[in-house]
């Protein structure tokens, strides 16, 4: 019978794990009996109460595949006179058996994903436990997809909505779970990915709240750039197709909507993908949207784009969006009837032919 551990992919990036020191003995100590499901884990000697604090949940973060994990009691024993020791009762929230399945129902989920990345992969060898050959582009494109057609964004009641199992085997989640799950995708396509935790904006009613989202390394081997993904946020924009506002973002795109927390051990997202300019969605003028439009709208059901900040004002920017749709020749012959949903953070808009 395959144990817990089993189905961790090797060389998982673990950003939360301290790089040395009581700490790190704290973590790889909590890993470790985690995964075997101890009903104990004691930690080394020198480890101390200020040590562990928190570590349970930042393991939890770098190792989604430890979903069934529940809070923990740590304790100090020892003799009078000697150090104390520190012991954590973790608790679980179900069986071994019961998890293992879990796990296996999440690895039939990851199947097609990590096959076609195997192919890619083939198609740019490299050396053996990294993807060094590959554009990420062409690694973090269908897992993000994929991730944002699996899911409906639900907490009450939901099973592990907080978790990878939520959107991943149930598909139903809210960000965090669904963080959880990209990290959990990532991890098996061998693509360096962190969860990030921090504030963000919505941009269609404004509101403010904690969130989660994913730093994924983009680049070849030790070299490339760290970028920003968030699933969750495109997925409440995707309505008849994909919805990429939020995909392969730098920091300072991401600024004007989401700020995570500090200090944070990661590293910046100083890299963009360029999705906009590399699909050729980039609308510089009136009828350069017409001719998106034309070419994207019969392939996709609908088409998003972005305008540059050409205009001052929203209204002034709506204008010439509707002035450069009607120049779509495919749109009219469909009746010329449309609903835009724009995202006025990012300058993005999408676009599908009313029904």
């Amino acid at each position: 019978m395959k144990e817990i551990r089993d189905y961790v992919a090797q060389g998982q990036f673990r950003p939360h794990r301290p790089r040395s020191g009581a700490r790190a003995d704290a973590y790889d100590a909590l890993v470790d009996g985690l995964l075997g499901y101890e009903r104990r884990i004691r930690f080394p000697a020198g480890v101390a109460m200020h040590d562990v604090d928190g570590l349970l949940d930042l393991v939890k973060i770098d190792v989604p595949e430890l979903f069934y994990v529940g809070p923990g009691n740590v304790m100090c024993v020892g003799p009078q006179g000697r150090p104390l020791s520190l012991t954590l009762y973790p608790t679980y929230r179900l069986g071994e058996k019961d998890a293992i399945a879990l796990l296996d129902a999440m690895g039939r989920e990851a199947e097609e994903l990590v096959r076609r990345a195997d192919e890619l992969d083939m198609l740019h060898p490299c050396h053996p436990g990294a993807r060094c050959g590959l554009d990420p582009f062409d690694m973090l494109l269908p897992i993000h997809d994929w991730l944002v057609r699996r899911f409906s964004y639900e907490d009450a009641g939901q099973p592990h909505a907080h978790e990878a199992p939520g959107p991943l085997v149930y598909g139903r989640g809210v960000c965090e779970g669904v963080a959880k799950a990209m990290k959990y995708l990532c991890d098996r396509c061998r693509l360096a990915c962190a969860v990030v935790s921090g504030v963000a904006r919505d941009s269609g009613d404004g509101s403010t709240g904690p969130h989660a989202w994913n730093l994924v390394h983009a680049g070849p081997g030790g070299t490339g750039y760290w970028t920003n993904v968030d699933v969750t946020f495109d997925a409440a924009l995707s309505h008849g197709f994909v919805r990429h506002d939020y995909f392969g973002r730098s920091d300072a795109e991401l600024s004007v909507s989401h700020r995570r927390d500090e200090p944070s051990p990661l590293p910046l997202g100083d890299g963009s993908l360029r999705y906009y300019e590399r699909e050729s969605l980039m609308a510089t003028s009136a009828s350069c949207l017409g001719k998106i439009v034309d070419w994207h709208l019969p392939r996709a059901g609908g088409v998003e784009f972005v305008m540059p900040s050409l205009w001052e004002g929203r209204s002034e920017l709506d204008a010439a969006v509707h002035h450069g749709v009607g120049k779509s020749a495919e749109l009219m012959a469909r009746g010329g009837a449309y609903t835009l949903c724009p995202n006025y953070d990012l300058l993005v808009f999408g676009l599908e032919v009313a029904s």
